[in-house]
């Protein structure tokens, strides 16, 4: 029996269509992979070290149930380190960059390639910019990790600051100095953050 044209037709029709349906399954599985590759990380920046008489104050921005998010917290030195919010502002976009400036008072945030956000301390918008402005510093600070020991080492001067992060798993991404005598220190993670202690 000798095939007809339509049914010849609709034969390679129905084979173009399984085809189309098998290349954008590759594509979409290709794209979300590269999407779980570039996976929102933890930025942080001390606004005020803290001594006995005052807490220290961070910016951190996050991840929260996938909404980003700039928090103000002020780490109670006298109850068990915890982490108080003061302020809080949810972002459109997951942050590239923090920094502060110390002209303003304020914290600059980096959410695409062109768009940096001025906010107060208080997280109000004081400005944005489409390039990056000169007057951003950071409070980060160098670190070595020591090769098969899991301590870190933090130049200090004459003297290194050694911190024992044995128990931890992964690299730090971060590390910020929490206290004027360099005893306390923020250690920011891929996905956390933890407080330690120099030895």
């Amino acid at each position: 029996m000798q095939e007809l044209n339509r049914d010849k037709f609709l034969r390679y029709l129905l084979i173009g269509i399984c085809l189309l349906v098998v290349l954008g399954g590759f594509l979409y599985s290709s794209s979300s992979e590269k999407v779980d590759e570039m996976e929102p990380t933890i930025h942080a920046e001390v606004l005020s070290r803290g001594d006995e008489h005052h807490n220290p104050v961070i910016a951190l921005a996050k991840v929260v149930e996938e909404q980003p998010v700039l928090v103000i917290y002020e780490i109670d030195q006298q109850n068990q380190y915890y982490f108080k919010v003061l302020h809080s502002v949810s972002l459109h976009n997951t942050v590239k960059t923090l920094g502060v400036t110390k002209e303003q008072n304020g914290i600059w945030v980096q959410l695409e390639e062109k768009k940096w956000i001025l906010f107060s301390e208080s997280l109000e918008v004081l400005q944005e910019r489409d390039s990056a402005p000169s007057t951003v510093i950071s409070s980060r600070q160098s670190f070595h990790i020591q090769e098969g020991t899991g301590f870190i080492s933090i130049p200090r001067g004459a003297d290194d600051v050694q911190l024992d992060l044995t128990d931890k798993s992964g690299e730090p991404k971060e590390i910020h100095s929490l206290s004027g005598d360099d005893s306390v220190w923020l250690v920011v993670f891929q996905k956390d953050i933890v407080l330690a202690r120099s030895r």
